[in-house]
């Protein structure tokens, strides 16, 4: 589970032509009625038929990712089979739109962002219009710090559906991460006006709202979130972080032990836990990062930097003080006023 949940569509294509439109037609219905195991075998019948069959191919290929795994080996298998299908279906038909957006979603859920930017822009060029596509590119954008250019697709999105959910939710995030907390509120709220039983949409409005100052609101969206989706561990990750912050620490550690239950493998969780805890109870704190940095290995210099920090009372004191007063303090943690100290410092320089 990731710390920013983006919605990525994929396309199921729509046409088929000549002899083989009955099998493309019944694997399209068995695919919609999750009958997946005879989708599977009409499209193998399919392109065993016609094996350049494009359409056939990338359905199969999106057939592929949303068969259920057993394990993590079975699903990077299907995950293999389902590049190779769309690889096949644009040397079948390179001129399928339908296929690149295919491609881009698969290479930004494997953290290739700019492979898949480069494949969403290939089927931009051969359609314009194809909204997914901008959508799924300016996702991309977002996730690579590039949100000049991520706005400016999901304006050209909004030209074709301003009122699409997925499209203001991400939008907003893209707002959140730019620091443009009024228009992510704004983007957050028009997309609840549309679909007021999402959760994933309170919580990212109880996130613009608690950046803008108002924790009463944040609370009242995070706990809307919960009483429609009680499974959803960021909710109660970011209500944990947001009545901690209000002096309510019983409550915000309960809301991370709620979080880590739901999604035992979500690292911030375990981070923001190991900050919350680093003064009270370190080696508690210590096991944290530890778990973070064992999940998060991408992340290890920030962990090992944290673990470092938890071998002084001092190094303790920052690790609280700066996630969750970056205000800073007036004195440190031995109780010498911190303005004393710097010029005490300066005159021994």
């Amino acid at each position: 589970m990731k710390k920013y949940s983006f919605v990525v569509l994929v396309a199921v294509l729509l046409a088929a032509c000549g002899s083989d439109a009955r099998l493309f037609q019944q694997a399209k219905l068995a695919t919609s009625k999750g009958n997946y195991t005879q989708a599977l075998e009409l499209y193998n019948q399919l392109i065993k038929q016609n094996p350049q069959h494009a359409a056939a191919l990338t359905n199969r290929g999106l057939l592929w990712e949303m068969m259920p795994a057993k394990n993590e080996a079975e699903k990077a298998k299907n995950t293999r089979l389902a590049e190779q299908d769309y690889l096949r279906a644009l040397e079948a038909n390179p001129n399928q739109p339908e296929t690149y957006n295919n491609l881009g979603a698969l290479s930004m859920q494997q953290g290739n962002n700019g492979v898949a930017a480069s494949y969403f822009s290939e089927a931009i060029a051969r359609n314009p219009s194809y909204f997914r596509a901008r959508l799924n590119r300016g996702i991309a954008y977002t996730k690579m710090g590039d949100l000049t250019q991520a706005q400016l697709d999901f304006a050209a999105a909004a030209t074709l559906r301003p009122n699409d959910p997925a499209l203001l939710y991400n939008r907003g995030l893209a707002y959140l991460e730019a620091g443009k907390f009024e228009a992510a509120e704004d983007s957050f709220s028009h997309a609840i006006a549309v679909q007021p039983n999402n959760a994933l949409l309170y919580v990212g409005r109880a996130r613009a709202l608690a950046k803008l100052g108002y924790p009463a609101d944040a609370y009242d969206d995070l706990t809307q979130a919960i009483t429609l989706k009680p499974d959803y561990a960021l909710s109660y990750y970011y209500l944990g972080d947001l009545v901690y912050r209000n002096g309510d620490s019983d409550m915000g550690l309960g809301a991370l032990v709620k979080a880590k239950e739901l999604a035992p493998k979500y690292a911030p969780a375990y981070d923001l836990m190991g900050d919350m805890l680093a003064m009270q109870s370190p080696v508690e704190a210590t096991a944290n990062y530890m778990t973070a940095l064992k999940l998060d290995p991408a992340n290890a210099a920030k962990y090992q930097h944290k673990l470092e920090l938890m071998k002084t009372q001092e190094g303790r004191y920052q690790l609280t003080t700066r996630r969750f007063f970056p205000q800073g303090r007036a004195y440190t943690a031995q109780g010498q006023r911190r303005v004393a100290l710097q010029q005490a410092q300066g005159a021994a320089n």
